[in-house]
């Protein structure tokens, strides 16, 4: 179970994401993976989840980000394949 201040922490980067990212993400940046820093609003882009949450603790070392994967409703997928 989240603790509280994960659970905040998401909330108020989803609501950046919906609020101002969304649209100019979709349209550019589908499928690449964004980190926000609730508390700046910053953001930082990457191809893999790893890149987008290094620049964000590069850019705020004592910060806790919050990735999604842009135009995605869930940041990754677990699974296996059936064939």
């Amino acid at each position: 179970m989240a603790s509280a201040r994960s659970s905040e922490l998401a909330s108020r980067a989803t609501a950046i994401y919906e609020q101002k990212l969304r649209g100019q993400l979709e349209s550019t940046h589908r499928d690449d993976f964004v980190a926000i820093e609730p508390e700046s609003g910053d953001f930082f882009l990457g191809k893999t989840l790893s890149e987008a949450i290094q620049a964000a603790r590069t850019a705020h070392p004592a910060c806790l980000p919050f990735a999604l994967r842009v135009g995605h409703t869930s940041t990754v997928e677990l699974g296996a394949l059936s064939r």
